[in-house]
């Protein structure tokens, strides 16, 4: 398993860049500004001085550096955990800085004993707030929370154990954070000229119909290409859903990786909680650094490394391809949505997705502090079920604060 990434808190590198937040925001986020009511902050700055995990929706890569912009805000500092292969990127100054600003590593999926004990830990000793995105995956679905993994809620319990075996009297809080990004300006030219390249790509003709008969199209023909690439027989039924047609292609893709990997993959599991078994044991593969044998033997394990490598790409378009369906497309296509899509469009056909189409705010809402004090009895009693509790208490929670922003606003819609 990778190697484990402890948070290296540097004060001064917080503090510069707290000065320069501005800046960041403009440049390195397109342009976006943070929206927090002063109501909102002020429920927040209550919990001033006690333990907290802050659980936000993950829709965009962006959030956590939108996460640092509200530490600003309120006046703290947090501590965040995020998914080992980013500490990696840019030959690791990437995890150089994350761990600077007081990031640590989690081996998603796998049982991260270094993390969890971190975690415990940092929660314990509440010197500062704990910013973990329960859903495990970015979503790029800005209107929807994906289903949230039990860690979060599991992780606090642990840390709740071991606060009141030394301080029966404290108490430790999860609090819900919904973010929402919403363009400040119509963006429809913006998306047109994304279609434009991607119908290109696609060799689509470009005819004229609405965008979102374009993007319907362009989705219909990379599903096809596909389930040809990966010979998956689709049933000649015609009234077969794009749902359903994706669903099967994600499923079929999983199975193929996993017999590559001789792995029998648990049916009852989620999606995504097979993308990370398969992802743990790609990553076991190919940093298998204890490795003994010849210079001939390590170097057939390299050649057969590389050949597993390419295997990320296939779990990569299975996670890209949770949010690319019907209902999406085609419930409530305001802006923000169609550009989701078209973010993912890009991602599966272009290899990379521009991410800035147009100015945004980023509206953040604090939800009602739970009190996991509250629940002590019940985990004693039952420990599956409270943690379930728990967790659908903060889905419930972020799922109703992003419908309160999204009724409350001037939507602009995409014909």
């Amino acid at each position: 398993m990778l190697d484990f990434r402890p948070p290296k808190d540097s004060p001064v590198l917080i503090s510069i860049l707290k000065a320069f937040c501005p800046v960041i925001l403009k440049l390195g986020l397109g342009e976006s500004k943070i929206q927090v009511s002063e109501a909102d902050i002020k429920k927040f700055q209550k919990l001033e001085g006690k333990r907290a995990m802050i659980c936000p929706n993950h829709s965009n890569r962006r959030d956590p550096e939108v996460m640092f912009a509200f530490s600003k805000e309120v006046d703290e500092s947090f501590n965040y955990i995020a998914a080992r292969e980013v500490f990696d990127w840019k030959h690791g100054l990437n995890g150089w800085f994350l761990q600077k600003v007081g990031t640590y590593s989690v081996v998603r999926g796998a049982v991260d004993r270094d993390s969890f004990k971190t975690t415990r830990e940092l929660l314990a000793k509440g010197r500062k707030k704990l910013v973990l995105f329960p859903e495990g995956e970015i979503s790029r679905q800005n209107d929807t929370v994906l289903a949230l993994e039990s860690g979060a809620a599991q992780l606090s319990f642990w840390a709740l154990t071991d606060i009141l075996k030394k301080n029966p009297g404290e108490t430790l809080h999860i609090v819900p954070i919904a973010l929402k990004y919403i363009f400040t300006s119509d963006i429809s030219s913006t998306i047109r000229a994304s279609l434009i390249t991607l119908e290109k790509e696609l060799g689509i003709k470009n005819d004229v119909i609405s965008i979102r008969e374009r993007v319907r199209r362009i989705c219909e023909v990379l599903l096809s290409a596909l389930e040809k690439e990966y010979r998956f027989e689709c049933n000649d039924d015609k009234d077969l859903t794009m749902n359903k047609r994706v669903a099967e292609l994600r499923k079929s893709i999983l199975d193929r990786v996993a017999d590559q990997l001789d792995i029998k993959l648990d049916q009852t599991k989620r999606e995504l909680e097979n993308v990370r078994v398969l992802r743990n044991k790609i990553d076991d593969f190919i940093y298998d650094t204890e490795r003994n044998g010849s210079h001939y033997e390590k170097k057939v394990h390299h050649e057969e490394a590389e050949r597993t490598r390419g295997l990320y790409k296939d779990l990569d378009r299975v996670v890209n391809f949770i949010s690319i369906y019907d209902g999406y497309l085609s419930e409530h296509m305001t802006q923000e949505r169609c550009a989701d899509i078209v973010g993912r469009l890009e991602k599966e056909v272009l290899g990379e997705y521009e991410t800035y189409k147009g100015p945004r705010t980023v509206i953040l809402r604090v939800g009602d502090p739970i009190d996991l004090k509250e629940y002590k009895d019940d985990y004693a009693r039952n420990k599956k079920e409270a943690v379930n509790q728990v967790t659908e208490q903060i889905f419930k929670q972020i799922s109703s604060m992003l419908n309160e922003i999204e009724n409350s606003r001037q939507a602009i819609y995409i014909e």
